[in-house]
């Protein structure tokens, strides 16, 4: 019997277009499908198919190489005629085809013709005897080997033995053995090579053994390492696993990610304790799903923590001249602060490694703290971050969220140092007055922390769990209100005060910063504004009254879009005039101060501070017939209210020395109010105020309205000091007062502010009767 029917390789063509196959031998009976990339060996193909010629030789190539060219050297001299059964093009222009292999067929001579390989065969007919006591006993023991390799479990495919014995014909158990074994390109070549029926089957024999000695040995490989693998060999293993099943998902990117991890790890400058823990997080994600939650939070947490400018500083600038510089031209005055700042620089230029400040710009809205920030990192180079703590009520927003909580972040100076890139940036901390607190947080107890040298080198954040230092930040906290900050967080800060400015140092800053500020913001120039300085004083005067500059740099830019106006609709200049600035800005909003100064009976002019700057209020008393009750109305607060009372008794303890009959007070109801009503008030100081105003309603005696005053009475009447002192002779000179009378323990506090005692009148007091001496006119 032939395995090969010689009638088909009779009929085949002596010459046959050729189509290498990369990595696959194609055997006779067998039917494959082939992909053509090989644009001249599609174009060979389609030109074969045209003719009506479906029939090649496929020859197999010594290597699998899909991008190089092929060439006649490249491919092996025995090859399959094969039937085209069937193309199919692809998208990309490539096309696969489906070939039946025909029979054997040996390479007489290969050549080129239109860029197409073409061979001259000559058909390979193997002959065989099943007759024969040899084919019939390698025949059985194809088929014993194929019944071990079931039992042992290591065959082909489950049903390979059970088709296998129940096959008889010799070329249908050649065939289906040829299609189940593992065979290399070299391996499968020498088969089809081969034409003696017993060698072939020899061959087939040896490969199947082989494939039970391959699989046995890998069983106990596979044992060995097993038995003898310990945590780091398993976790090895286990990734590699674990690597091929993401390579396979289309996942293998994952771990590309985590390698960089690793190497961001090896090159940031963190401490070791640190680092070890990060790796072991690193670690935890790698095991992790990436579609898990906890995967996507530990990641979160590994990038925050990379992040970080471990190691990272800015070097400072210590040339003096520079920062001073530097400061001059970004604000006008605030010498205290300037000075603390080159005493800063200096003592780092001596030692290096000294602690660095912190300071808490105290003062009103709108005089510049939060802008000095940025001038202070400017003059000793270094990054600026800003954290505003205005409402801040949860701790966690100091100290960061533990990472247990769904969408927890870490604390805004963890945040805050992430942004600045830098272990020693200028950390603005805004509005630290107005932390919030409630029965369950305090974050000003966070803050301790924070704030204090001694324990902000190992600062702890909840989230990022491992200490961190912050001893190297210039921290700059700004407040408006001392009071309203804890005595302990208070006692970590080097209070520095910045008071409300005068008439000519807002001028100043006005020609200097703002009116430039704002011309550039409308597009127009400062030529064209052409405010003079009269027309600024004028403005600030009669349509500002703050201790900054908000509200003046606001009527500015509004006076400049007046301007750009102009000079888009006609292409005229604005000329500025006082009665055209009320045009532009509206009436006059304080015209009204000149003429309240006016002597009346009960009205005093009392000097009060508060958040905003100081402020100038009138204190209004008057009696009336009834039983001797005391009326305070104003919304005053408990301390006011005391004050008033001590006033009153100290009135009737001295009634005698003022004139005053004793029934009078019990004959008499007394109404002290304090406007506006709606605007609550308290403190100390308005004493002296309180009792002028008092003595005033008794006596009958008007009060000079050229004065203001301020100053808390005890029972003996002696005049306490109070504190903003510079804040309400500002508000004096604002509300044109000629005389301030100031307690005599205050003297030390006005060193230094000479300059604003010009057109004003500065008189000590030490007792209430030198007060009243002063101020109460004859009846």
């Amino acid at each position: 019997m032939k395995i090969t029917d010689v009638s088909i390789c009779e009929s085949v063509p002596r010459r046959l277009p050729v189509v290498p196959t990369i990595d696959v031998v194609v055997f006779p009976r067998m039917i494959v499908p082939l992909l053509v990339v090989d644009e001249r060996i599609i174009t060979g193909v389609n030109h074969v198919v045209e003719q009506n010629q479906k029939t090649i030789l496929l020859l197999a190539a010594k290597e699998a190489n899909q991008e190089a060219t092929i060439g006649t050297e490249d491919l092996y001299r025995v090859g399959t005629v094969a039937s085209i059964m069937r193309i199919i093009k692809m998208p990309d222009n490539t096309i696969k085809i489906l070939v039946q292999g025909l029979c054997k067929a040996r390479v007489q001579d290969l050549s080129s013709q239109e860029d197409m390989l073409f061979a001259d065969i000559e058909p390979i007919i193997t002959d065989i005897d099943t007759a024969t006591s040899e084919i019939t006993a390698q025949l059985r023991n194809i088929k014993s080997i194929s019944e071990q390799m079931s039992i042992s479990g290591k065959s082909p495919t489950p049903d390979f033995h059970h088709i296998l014995s129940r096959m008889s014909d010799p070329e249908k158990i050649i065939d289906f053995i040829i299609s189940h074994l593992n065979l290399s390109v070299a391996e499968s070549q020498a088969l089809l090579e081969e034409t003696g029926c017993a060698q072939y089957l020899e061959m087939l024999y040896q490969h199947l053994s082989k494939e039970i000695e391959v699989a046995e040995v890998q069983e106990q490989i596979k044992n060995r390492a097993r038995d003898s693998m310990n945590q780091s060999q398993r976790e090895y293993y286990l990734r590699e696993q674990l690597k091929a099943i993401r390579t396979e998902l289309g996942e293998g990117r994952e771990e590309d990610d985590i390698q960089e991890l690793y190497q961001c790890l090896e090159t940031s400058n963190m401490p070791e304790a640190t680092c070890q823990e990060v790796a072991k997080q690193i670690k935890r994600l790698e095991r992790l799903s990436g579609d898990s939650v906890e995967a996507g939070v530990l990641r979160n947490y590994i990038d925050l923590v990379l992040g970080l400018p471990w190691g990272a500083c800015t070097e400072d600038n210590l040339d003096l001249a520079h920062a001073k510089e530097v400061l001059d031209a970004d604000h006008y005055g605030m010498k205290e602060i300037k000075e603390r700042i080159l005493d800063f620089l200096s003592v780092k230029k001596l030692n290096t490694c000294g602690n660095t400040p912190i300071l808490c710009l105290f003062g009103p809205p709108g005089t510049g703290k939060t802008s000095l920030g940025q001038s202070i990192a400017r003059a000793i180079g270094r990054n600026y971050v800003r954290i505003a703590l205005g409402g801040v009520k949860d701790e966690s927003e100091i100290r960061g969220h533990r990472r247990t909580y769904v969408g927890a972040m870490p604390g805004r100076f963890i945040q805050g140092i992430k942004k600045a890139q830098s272990l020693n940036p200028v950390m603005i901390i805004d509005e630290i007055d107005k932390l919030g607190q409630d029965y369950k947080n305090d974050p000003s107890a966070a803050m301790l922390e924070v704030l204090d040298p001694e324990q902000n080198k190992t600062f702890y954040d909840n989230f990022l769990g491992i200490p961190f230092d912050l001893s190297q930040v210039f921290f700059i906290a700004t407040a408006n209100d001392l009071t309203s900050i804890p005595a302990p967080l208070k006692d970590r800060l080097e209070i520095i005060e910045l008071s409300g400015y005068t008439l000519e140092e807002k001028c100043a800053i006005a020609e200097h910063h703002l009116i430039k500020k704002t011309c550039e913001e409308t597009g127009i120039c400062i030529e064209q504004l052409a405010l003079t300085r009269e027309l600024l004083e004028d403005i600030i005067a009669n349509y500002t009254r703050e201790s900054g500059v908000r509200e003046l740099e606001r009527l500015i830019k509004k006076l400049c879009s007046k301007v750009a106006r102009a000079l888009v609709e006609n292409n005229e200049l604005v000329t500025f005039t006082p009665q055209s600035i009320e045009k532009y800005l509206g009436p006059r909003r304080f015209d009204d101060l000149e003429s309240n100064h006016t002597n009346n009976i009960g009205i005093t002019n009392g000097l009060a501070w508060t958040s905003f700057g100081g402020e100038m209020i009138q204190i209004e008393a008057v009696i009336m017939p009834g039983s001797g009750k005391l009326i305070l109305t104003g919304r005053l607060g408990e301390v006011m209210k005391e004050s008033a009372q001590a006033a009153l008794s100290y009135a009737r303890a001295h009634a005698e020395s003022f004139g005053i009959s004793a029934d009078r007070f019990t004959a008499y109801d007394i109404h002290i109010h304090v406007p506006a009503g709606a605007v609550p008030k308290d403190g100390p100081s308005a004493g002296v105020t309180i009792l002028s105003s008092l003595l005033s309603a008794l006596t009958q005696r008007p009060i000079n309205a050229e004065y203001a005053m301020t100053g808390e009475i005890d029972l003996q009447g002696i005049v306490m000091p109070i504190g903003g002192v510079k804040e309400k002779i500002l508000a004096a000179k604002r509300n044109k007062i000629k005389t301030v009378l100031l307690p005599l323990k205050n003297k030390k506090d006005t060193i230094g502010l000479e300059e604003l005692f010009t057109g004003l009148e500065i008189k000590f007091v030490e007792h209430a009767e030198e007060v009243l001496r002063e101020v109460l006119l004859p009846a």
